[in-house]
């Protein structure tokens, strides 16, 4: 896999586009565009700045990735498949797979709940809860299955898959913030790089997203892109 941002697939009314990790995926409110991923496809396919949600400076992508985490984003071209692909995420119809290589145990206890399940190396799980802000600014986030005082909002679910001893498929439809970094570091397997969640430095960031499925508005057929 390259390093750099780029064009995977192109359909008369979406894009995906892979991202690289150490860049954001849309500037931030009132700033400087910078290099962004939007600034990157929007250069070659400018339409996509004519469409967006309630935040104009995010044109037409779909959904977000962490800064560090690399991989697939889907990205509408025009107002109308833009609406239809928010409609699809809202149904949790658009699905999303990511590969995440973790590190054994987890240095990070502070604000975790225990984790309520058997160890997502036995089998497939799905790990539930809703998620509330934590530390300084809000920057992080706990899951939350017992503290009846934070359970609000959406419950999210994320399906771990055990790929080997410290390598796990993890798939979600519509995601919260920092959702399967914040899973797996609550199920005692953070990711590599991750020490904002108890991960081993690496200069490699272990979650990249690998798939995603979703109907496409023009045609009603449903594409699956894979790398």
């Amino acid at each position: 896999m390259t390093t750099d941002t780029h064009l995977v697939f192109e359909g008369p009314d979406t894009l995906i586009w892979w991202k690289e990790s150490g860049i954001p995926t849309v500037p931030l409110k009132n700033t400087i565009d910078g290099r962004t991923l939007l600034s990157i496809a929007s250069a070659y396919y400018p339409e996509i700045r004519c469409c967006h949600g309630d935040n104009p400076w995010e044109g037409g992508v779909v959904h977000r990735l962490d800064n560090l985490t690399k991989g697939l984003v889907l990205i509408a071209r025009n107002q109308k498949a833009y609406d239809a692909l928010m409609q699809q995420q809202k149904k949790d119809m658009i699905v999303k797979e990511y590969r995440a290589k973790t590190s054994s145990g987890r240095s990070l206890e502070e604000g975790f709940e225990p984790f309520p399940q058997y160890p997502i190396t036995e089998g497939p799980v799905r790990v539930t809860s809703y998620f509330r802000s934590f530390g300084k600014g809000g920057k992080s986030v706990r899951p939350v299955a017992a503290a009846v005082r934070h359970m609000k909002g959406k419950v999210y679910t994320t399906e771990i898959i055990p790929e080997g001893e410290e390598e796990f498929l993890c798939t979600i439809t519509r995601g919260f913030r920092h959702q399967i970094r914040s899973h797996l570091a609550w199920a005692g397997h953070p990711i590599l790089g991750d020490v904002q969640y108890g991960g081993i430095e690496s200069e490699d960031f272990g979650l990249e997203a690998i798939s995603i499925s979703y109907i496409e508005p023009c045609s009603g057929r449903k594409l699956t892109i894979t790398i």
